[in-house]
């Protein structure tokens, strides 16, 4: 059961809690709010004493000051918008920067499983349009709001103390204008919630389209992803276009009750017996701030399209925060390991799944030794080798290091000892040094050596700049075995005492895998290898086969042994060597 979406009201209050730091520049605006809304009811205050003192009964006094109040009303306006817009503007972009950091943040943590379910261009949504439909809601909202809600407070003292009787009539706007809210702003906030999801897809789109590039021109795929482009489009433009419509709604509703108030108090105005009526001067300043009273109702009115939208991002936001963190429950620390691993009884299940994914198992991976493992695709390699660093946790049993429970060691203790070089290679848009050296200290000289243990310095050295050359995005400007080489070489500097390579020599060709196994073969001294085998020769190589076949280990043995068994190692190696392919990846 999915739980119930949060309401408006525990958004708003969630929201608020982010103003709390900036309480000084909050209660500044507010205070050049209170003072624009006074300066608003001062115009037509101003202009009572400037009729009837000037124009009716021609005192020099008005006459001398009149004018001068008048600017000095204006430029006090000025001044206060100016400050009222800069204090919100500092704390909309300080909760932008806070809002990313902490998203950014939890993502560091999430657990494996968050990415595997996860489309990439709905977080990147969150971070670049959600976050901004929050900030712009939080000052256009707040700025009106408390601006316009004093503005109509101050007006409408005004008004019943120019003449209590004709202020009743702006009781009939009231309720109009909140029940026209209240009906637009339910609206909005599913075509919002809505329009926010089409966003995500429409850049999961575009990541897809950057990324394949090549794929699309040599398949032919560019009608395709362009009818998928506009289809995605077209629904965000059928729900702007409803957005657009709504928010409008209330604008001519309020208008036109408006003008049917402003009509029948000019009529009794105007007709009642002459001790009643107003002054000229009382008559127009009245007249004038019911006119300007329809400006900051409206302008509430139209309020419920930023704010929908800031609370539909708020809410995925705000989804995204309270993700559930990786269990880092561990309390002790790991220092030199030799790295042996023992699994006892462990299984593992994917969320949803039917099956456990892994095990039953009970097996224990000797320490100093290379381990191979090998199965069809979807077998469980990859998962098996996944739980050891504990990107994915056991649904039962336990896996030790050492004697020690994984789960009892703190996750950045425990992966300190483990490096994963793994068959989807990651580089950052960065310099091969700092590729290599990613998450350590290294200097140049232990850079270098990782590079000559990878089979990758060589190539390093014969381009341009070296060592300090930028590959660009995840590595675009090298080779996919230049790419590999790397990530062996990132793998090896962090001298872990348990090496994980899952097809790591994939991508290599002959002569790359020959000088990558000559780097490995020195690296095996002091180091229990896993090597999720690809080719045969690095099978061969290995102390110890495991062979996997539905999340079991079916077979365990060497080379030598497994063939001579004429199982299901020996048939998978049969069909590589007939068809000149891998066994397969999990």
């Amino acid at each position: 059961m999915h739980p119930l979406p949060p309401s408006s009201r525990q958004l708003l209050l969630r929201l608020l809690g982010y103003f709390r730091p900036y309480w000084r520049i909050f209660i500044g605006g507010i205070l050049a709010m209170v003072l624009l809304a006074a300066s608003e009811a001062g115009i037509p205050g101003l202009l009572k004493p400037l009729l009837d003192g000037t124009f009716v009964e021609k005192d020099p006094l008005y006459l001398k000051w009149a004018p001068v109040g008048l600017v000095a009303l204006f430029l006090v306006r000025g001044l206060a918008q100016l400050g009222s817009n800069a204090a919100f503007a500092a704390i909309s972009t300080r909760l932008m920067h806070t809002l990313r950091e902490e998203m950014f943040n939890r993502l560091l943590v999430l657990p494996t499983a968050f990415y595997e379910r996860t489309v990439s261009g709905n977080v990147i949504s969150r971070f670049t349009y959600d976050v901004s439909q929050i900030s712009h809601a939080g000052v256009q909202v707040f700025n009106a709001l408390i601006k316009d809600s004093l503005t109509v407070v101050g007006l409408l003292a005004y008004v019943f103390w120019l003449d209590w009787q004709l202020s009743l009539f702006t009781f009939i706007l009231m309720p109009t204008a909140a029940l026209i809210a209240k009906y637009i702003g339910q609206r909005q906030r599913r075509l919002n919630r809505d329009l926010q999801q089409n966003f995500g897809d429409m850049t999961h789109v575009l990541e897809e389209t950057t990324r394949g590039h090549k794929i699309i021109k040599i398949h032919g795929g560019q009608d395709y992803e362009a009818s998928r482009f506009e289809r995605i489009a077209k629904k965000i433009r059928h729900q702007q276009y409803k957005l657009a419509v709504a928010a409008t709604l209330g604008v001519p509703a309020i208008e036109f009750v408006g003008a049917g108030i402003m009509a029948t108090v000019i009529y009794i105005g105007t007709n009642r017996a002459s001790e009643d009526q107003l002054t000229v001067g009382g008559f127009v300043a009245f007249f004038t701030a019911l006119g300007l009273l329809f400006s900051p109702i409206k302008r509430l009115t139209k309020l419920t399209a930023p704010l929908q939208r800031g609370l539909a991002a708020a809410e995925t936001v705000f989804a995204l925060l309270d993700e559930v963190p990786e269990a880092d429950t561990g309390t002790r620390s790991l220092e030199r390991v030799t790295g042996q691993i023992r699994f006892e009884q462990a299984r593992f299940r994917y969320p949803g799944a039917d099956r456990d994914a892994i095990g039953p198992l009970d097996v224990e991976i000797q320490a100093d030794r290379m381990t191979a493992l090998v199965g069809a695709s979807g077998s469980g390699k990859s998962t098996f080798v996944s739980l050891i660093p504990r990107l994915h946790e056991l649904t039962a049993g336990r896996i030790l290091i050492d004697g020690i429970d994984t789960r009892e060691v703190r996750l950045a203790s425990l992966r300190r000892h483990i490096a994963l070089v793994d068959q989807q290679v990651i580089l950052f848009n960065d310099s091969i040094a700092n590729n290599i050296a990613y998450g350590t200290d290294a200097d140049r000289e232990r850079i270098r050596q990782a590079a000559r243990d990878a089979g990758a310095l060589e190539f390093i050295e014969a381009l341009p700049r070296g060592f300090d050359t930028l590959i660009g995005e995840n590595g675009v400007k090298l080779s996919g075995g230049q790419r590999q080489r790397l990530a062996i070489a990132r793998a090896l500097i962090t001298d872990a005492r348990i090496l994980i390579l899952d097809e790591a020599t994939s991508a290599l060709d002959t002569e790359s895998e020959r000088l990558v196994q000559q780097g490995l073969e020195r690296l095996r001294e002091g180091r229990t290898t896993l090597v999720i085998a690809h080719r045969l020769s690095t099978v061969q190589q290995a102390d110890r086969i495991l062979v996997f076949e539905q999340g079991q280990i079916v077979e365990d043995g060497t080379h030598e042994s497994l063939m001579q068994r004429r199982g299901i190692y020996y048939r998978l190696n049969q069909a590589q060597l007939f068809s000149g392919t891998a066994p397969g990846d999990s």
